[in-house]
């Protein structure tokens, strides 16, 4: 039988306040997102009754004002396209690179397993310059990006 840490409740109290601490800010934010804009600064901690309530409006039209729908289904294309595309050609460059023994294969080997070797952010400043030069801004270009990202992975490999 383990025994009891001498403290055990007051640390649990303490990081209890903390995590309560922690969220707040959060919690703010969604009480005050069901308030008219002039109430919001009025009375930030108060809850959204009366006149000062709108309900799901703030939401709504925060959706239409950013395009939210159209945005999401541009992520949705590009996350399933560029999965697909990642694993079609990663797969089948790694049914080669196992099939054919040859110093070709193993020079690529090598540089995919280089890849966990370099730092994140050098991989993604050299990406993001030449997707910039090569103007990919779209979502086809996006999808090579990731290609171009998602292929040297060694994870892929597996």
């Amino acid at each position: 039988m383990s025994e009891k840490p001498k403290f055990a409740g007051l640390w649990t109290a303490l990081f209890s306040l903390i995590s309560l601490i922690w969220v707040s800010p959060i919690l703010i934010v969604v009480i005050n997102s069901f308030k008219k804009k002039a109430y919001i600064s009025r009375k930030p901690f108060s809850l959204a009754t009366g006149k000062m309530f709108v309900g799901l409006e703030n939401y709504f039209s925060g959706m239409e004002r950013i395009g939210f729908f159209q945005a999401f289904a541009n992520s949705l294309f590009i996350t399933v396209c560029s999965v697909l595309v990642i694993i079609l050609c990663t797969s089948m460059c790694a049914w080669y690179l196992t099939r054919v023994k040859n110093k070709f294969t193993e020079g690529i080997y090598y540089l995919c397993m280089f890849s966990m070797i370099v730092p994140f952010q050098m991989v993604m400043f050299t990406l993001s310059k030449i997707a910039n030069m090569l103007h990919l801004g779209n979502p086809v270009g996006i999808i090579l990006v990731y290609l171009g990202f998602g292929a040297g992975l060694p994870e892929a490999y597996y």
